[in-house]
């Protein structure tokens, strides 16, 4: 199973050319699940409007709340047997959707999780991520992937029954999600350098490993464009399987 995860900026710059890149980004690799995150009516508007996503794709968003006009939306080619939204505390609207999906038969949780901002966000954010996975606990098999906004230091707070997919594949490679040495457009936004790891696939499971992980939307969204990229995040698209072992196990 295929699965990507993009925070695609809320912001209007160059909204357009920036949807359309990470929807032919999307079209290219077809991942069976989809997230974002920081989605506006008007993203919501423009990726539903893609053809291959409505004959393609069950879906599931929630977007505009008291804190923004903005929220998550998911995508799947499996049906979707059951949906929640869990609003973390929080001050800017931070929230935690999740889906039942089944795979070979046996449930699969997926979720998109999209937390508090900044380092002196770190209190709070660490009360959503203990919120985050008591809601998610009852799951035995669970792909929790989003804008986790954490540092380093941070990690700890995430159980040892979780797979963190970057650092398990590439353990030499930072990964880095926002990346101002790379992404013009951050840096134009940002107005500083930054090189943060704030996008991750997080994998829970009897028998679900990664298997590749990679980043989406490293480069600008055109020669004539060369200071706009699909995002300041850049996504993330992971493989993620079942040992062939484990699946003769459940059947």
């Amino acid at each position: 199973m295929t699965l990507a995860t993009y925070n695609i900026w809320l912001s209007d710059h160059h909204a357009d050319e920036r949807y359309g890149a990470i929807a032919q980004l999307l079209s290219e690799h077809s991942p069976d699940v989809v997230v974002f995150q920081e989605v506006t009516p008007r993203a919501l508007a423009a990726f539903l409007a893609q053809p291959w996503i409505r004959e393609r794709y069950y879906r599931a968003a929630v977007t505009g709340n008291e804190f923004g006009d903005y929220g998550q939306l998911m995508l799947s080619r499996l049906p979707i047997s059951r949906v929640t939204y869990t609003h973390l505390p929080t001050s800017i609207g931070r929230g935690l959707l999740q889906a039942e999906l089944t795979v070979n038969g046996r449930a699969l949780a997926i979720c998109s999780v999209h937390l508090e901002s900044g380092r002196r966000a770190s209190r709070l954010r660490a009360r959503q991520v203990d919120r985050v996975f008591s809601a998610v606990g009852a799951a035995e098999d669970v792909v929790l992937s989003g804008d986790f906004n954490m540092r380093d230091d941070e990690d700890a707070r995430i159980p040892n029954s979780y797979v963190d997919a970057w650092p398990t594949l590439h353990p030499s490679e930072e990964g880095f999600t926002e990346d101002t040495s790379v992404n013009l457009m951050l840096l134009d936004s940002k107005k500083k350098n930054r090189r943060v790891r704030f996008d991750r696939v997080l994998i829970k499971g009897d028998g679900w490993t990664p298997a590749l992980i990679r980043l989406l939307g490293t480069e600008p969204v055109s020669s004539t464009l060369p200071r706009v990229f699909p995002s300041d995040h850049f996504g993330l698209l992971c493989r993620v399987v079942r040992t062939a072992a484990q699946r003769s196990m459940h059947g």
